[in-house]
């Protein structure tokens, strides 16, 4: 029997049915990460640390994995005919949560190296004072110029490292929990899954790069709606590269 072909587009259609089967839960969840970026987002504008929003937002994609945890068990249960519950979400189901807990360290590690190596290269840059994003930097030039090379040297760092969670996470987090591997093994599979289909998980990272950033920018009250998705959508990937896989073989 031929493999189906894996397709974004029917990813982000599995997500969004998800959502529409589990609207109460997930927005119920998501709205306590939205609450979260909504006070940070108040507080770096207050004290016109509007610069310091940036690395936040490019953080996110780091620890995205871990917070898509709840769903992936959520989405499993719809496959299976049952009724998700809101608990389902928060709890850390199967006998392998010591590798979940183990990557949830990793990725805020290296988090928290990415937030402290944003803020080292923002003070090389501006200063320790905070800085508005004004028309200062399209009218100063060498305010200008300062911004350029931070976002260059901050992007980099923080490309390297979303990179690396990306392939720790994208695939072992549901290899452990449906699968009930160890870390070591499923961060094997998760690495060599990514490099096996190159093309098509750099689209899907841009597409979630993309999706996410222009929600977390210029319309973060639908981040209740698009994180959901999005982490519903998680599970199809996982299904359609591995347990698909798995069964189109026997």
């Amino acid at each position: 029997m031929d493999k189906p072909t894996p397709s974004i587009k029917k990813w982000l259609a599995f997500g969004w049915s998800s959502f529409m089967k589990t609207k109460t839960i997930s927005i119920v969840f998501s709205s306590f990460f939205c609450i979260i970026a909504g006070l940070l987002y108040w507080l770096l504008l207050r004290i016109d640390a509007d610069l310091v929003i940036f690395p936040f937002i490019a953080g996110f994609f780091i620890v995205a994995p871990i917070l898509i945890i709840g769903f992936q068990q959520v989405a499993s249960l719809l496959e299976k005919d049952k009724t998700p519950m809101f608990k389902d979400l928060i709890a850390l189901n199967g006998q392998q949560n010591k590798g979940i807990w183990f990557l949830i360290f990793i990725l805020s590690l290296c988090y928290f190296i990415w937030i402290t190596d944003a803020l080292v290269i923002y003070g090389l840059y501006f200063g320790i004072e905070p800085l508005p994003l004004d028309q200062a930097f399209i009218t100063d030039p060498a305010l200008r110029e300062s911004l350029l090379w931070f976002l260059l040297y901050s992007g980099l760092i923080g490309w390297v490292t979303a990179v690396i969670g990306f392939l720790l996470g994208v695939f072992s987090i549901p290899l452990i929990i449906h699968q009930q591997l160890n870390f070591v093994d499923a961060v094997s599979i998760s690495v060599k899954t990514v490099f096996k289909h190159k093309k098509l998980m750099f689209k899907w990272a841009l597409t979630l790069v993309m999706i996410t950033s222009l929600t977390l920018v210029i319309a973060l009250p639908l981040l209740i709606i698009v994180f959901p998705v999005l982490g519903y959508a998680s599970y199809a990937v996982y299904a359609d590269l591995l347990i698909n896989k798995d069964n189109s073989q026997r």
